[in-house]
């Protein structure tokens, strides 16, 4: 039995949010058999760039085995351990997409249809309770041929015995057809909606600063704070249906590891 003090959102609050909180401590533990349930309350926005909030309540499943398999809100994968530090290894996400229905700022973009998302990732822990992450995603947007590239900081500390902070910063650079695909308008679409054709090239999608806070109230049960705030960049923010570059979203999690 183990507790874990990582957060990662279900791939539906995906759609929803950027956010992801993860602890480095958590994050560079040997695989071990154990799991976790929960429900997470989120605050967030309804798609990269509005300006309309949302509020939802998400169950939490996942479960990590002791030969580096796992599957569960954050995708179903395996990871490596070098023994230096260094973690890597591949997973399978669930793009969610967007629904035109969504907003009105949307009308007329159509829908972009959920999918599967295969990545590779890698960890390495700095010391001191420092870890660099990457990774990247292919298999997002129209005719799956959007292409992500994350990179991070994060950091995690115990205040108390009781008490764990967790913070980062990560960017997240795009290629055109990921960005065409959320940020873009084309003739048809532009017809559709209004909008002028807008055609962004590669380049940076945004860069999000986080905070967490975990209470431990028992070896198996946790209660997580936190709050996000991603900015656009690039040819991504000067999407036409971007009413907000930058925003702000929170959440609030109770688990129980097993």
């Amino acid at each position: 039995m183990y507790h874990r003090v990582s957060f990662v959102l279900s791939a539906s609050v995906l759609a929803l949010s950027s956010l992801a909180i993860a602890s480095p401590a958590h994050a560079q533990q040997q695989p071990r058999d154990g799991g976790r349930i929960g429900v997470v309350a989120i605050s967030t926005h309804e798609y990269a760039g509005s300006d309309e909030t949302r509020n939802i309540v998400l169950p939490v499943l996942d479960y990590t085995w002791a030969n580096g398999w796992f599957a569960g809100v954050s995708g179903v994968g395996h990871t490596w351990s070098l023994g230096n530090g260094l973690q890597y290894g591949i997973k399978l996400n669930y793009d969610p997409g967007r629904e035109e229905s969504r907003s009105r700022a949307l009308k007329g973009l159509g829908n972009l249809d959920a999918g599967a998302e295969l990545g590779g990732f890698a960890h390495y822990a700095l010391g001191s309770g420092f870890v660099a992450k990457t990774g990247l995603r292919f298999g997002s947007g129209v005719d799956n041929k959007g292409a992500l590239w994350d990179v991070g900081l994060e950091y995690g500390k115990p205040l108390a015995p009781d008490w764990h902070l967790g913070a980062g910063v990560a960017a997240t650079y795009a290629n055109s057809d990921y960005l065409q695909s959320y940020f873009g308008v084309t003739a048809k679409q532009s017809i559709a909606s209004g909008y002028q054709e807008y055609r962004p090239s590669s380049g940076l999608r945004d860069v999000a600063v986080r905070v967490s806070l975990t209470y431990i109230v028992s070896p198996t049960v946790a209660l997580t704070g936190a709050v996000a705030n991603t900015s656009l960049m690039g040819d991504a923010k000067d999407g036409p249906m971007v009413r907000k570059s930058s925003a702000t979203s929170g959440l609030l999690a109770l688990s129980y590891s097993f």
